[in-house]
């Protein structure tokens, strides 16, 4: 160029307004017309000479290099028995020191505006520059010209502008790197798919996490439950109403739907379901506690005698009534004193008191024999202290108890 169309600040500014617009960075390339010498018609074909790199151009070593190498060139032509003649000869070291100071100039005065990091707009990131003896008439007016006459106080000689058409600046042209671009609206796209597709990992890997855990809480709950023996009875009811808890999460599931937090694919709680119920429909509850009556001794004989006294028998009637309502049921009649007296002796009375009240029930109620057992236990199983005669009296009784058949075995 041998003027500027626009300012420098403004192509600079314009240039950034159009990266912002692409949503990208632009590499800047700076190719400069500039007419050097008056080479005769057909003399040659005008020669770019530049630089250019994959990165941002950061130094002066690469211009440097680039001057040095249009300098060589000028001393191969001069070799050069073919084409070495005086008007080559002039041209080509006119070329040279014009290309030189071309060449400083551009980069103070146009390259160093365009990267300026203290002007508005966003500096350039230099990649390439070129120069070629072509382009429109030059004279005193054009800022270059200016410079050299400032600085030597020679003015050059006005030159004519090149034929047209000027060559495009090919060598840049071949090594600018391949930059596909993309609209701003598709990259947006883009990472809102990317967004999308790490929120739906994360939640599917979140999901599978929750299920994991579920599966394992409901499994070892169903573990617990198993190995809890039946007689420990409170601690199967605390087992049993986990299993209850966990049928009926996994039940409103099936119903209403899986919470998002377990869905995704990985639910598999339905499965444990056919589990639980048959977990739970396995609970036997313990049988009830047998029904006891509880007769006192004294009512029932006189001391130290195992005869039932006359009138004795009304205090029995409740027995009689609880044993009838219970034709099923065994019938345990057990004798027990207190502690006065010899204990092999105590042991016997109890022994005696008690079959004297099993015959009278078996004559009453004409239940076979074989469905009472009786027991004498003496004083060895009190339920009061014998120290005092309440608690004594206490301890001289006879039990009556409703026992179950126990199941029979194959």
């Amino acid at each position: 160029m041998s003027g500027p169309t626009c300012s420098r600040r403004s192509c600079a500014s314009r240039v950034a307004d159009a990266a912002r617009t692409l949503g990208t960075s632009l590499p800047g390339y700076v190719a400069v017309y500039h007419r050097l010498t008056m080479s005769p018609p057909g003399l040659s074909v005008p020669a770019w000479y530049g630089v250019s790199s994959a990165t941002r151009i950061v130094d002066g070593e690469r211009f440097e290099l680039m001057v040095r190498a249009a300098e060589a060139e000028t001393q191969r032509l001069l070799g050069d028995a073919d084409t070495c003649t005086a008007t080559t000869t002039a041209i080509g070291a006119a070329r040279a020191a014009a290309l030189a100071s071309l060449v400083g100039w551009t980069r103070r005065v146009v390259i160093g505006t365009l990267t300026d990091r203290m002007q508005p707009a966003t500096p350039w990131e230099l990649f390439g520059a070129a120069w070629i003896d072509c382009g429109p008439a030059s004279g005193s007016a054009d800022p270059w010209e200016r410079d050299v006459q400032r600085k030597t106080c020679v003015t050059r000689a006005t030159v004519g502008a090149s034929p047209l058409p000027w060559p495009l600046p090919q060598p840049l042209i071949e090594a600018t790197p391949r930059r596909y671009w993309r609209s701003p609206r598709r990259i947006a796209g883009a990472h809102a798919l990317t967004l999308l597709a790490s929120a739906a990992a994360v939640a599917s890997w979140s999901a599978a996490e929750n299920n994991e855990a579920l599966l394992d809480r409901i499994g070892a709950d169903l573990g617990g439950y198993s190995m809890i023996p039946a007689a420990h009875d409170n601690a199967k009811r605390d087992a049993l109403h986990a299993l209850v808890v966990d049928r009926d999460q996994l039940d409103r599931y099936a119903r209403v739907g899986v919470p998002l937090r377990l869905a995704f694919g990985m639910y598999r709680g339905a499965q444990l379901l056919p589990a639980l119920d048959t977990a739970i429909a396995s609970y036997a509850p313990p049988p009830p506690p047998p029904a006891v009556v509880t007769l006192d001794s004294m009512s029932l004989f006189d001391s130290g005698r195992a005869q039932l006294k006359p009138g004795s028998t009304r205090a029995m009637v409740d027995a009689l009534e609880m044993i009838k309502a219970h034709p099923d049921k065994r019938i345990l009649v057990a004798g027990h004193t207190d502690n006065v007296g010899n204990p092999q002796s105590n042991l016997k009375l109890s022994t005696a008191r008690a079959q004297a009240v099993r015959d009278w029930l078996i004559d009453v109620s004409g239940i076979a024999e074989t469905q009472f057992a009786i027991q004498g236990y003496g004083d060895t199983r009190p339920i009061a202290s014998n120290a005092s005669d309440d608690g004594r009296a206490r301890n001289r009784r006879v039990e009556i108890t409703l026992v179950p058949d126990a199941p029979t075995t194959q």
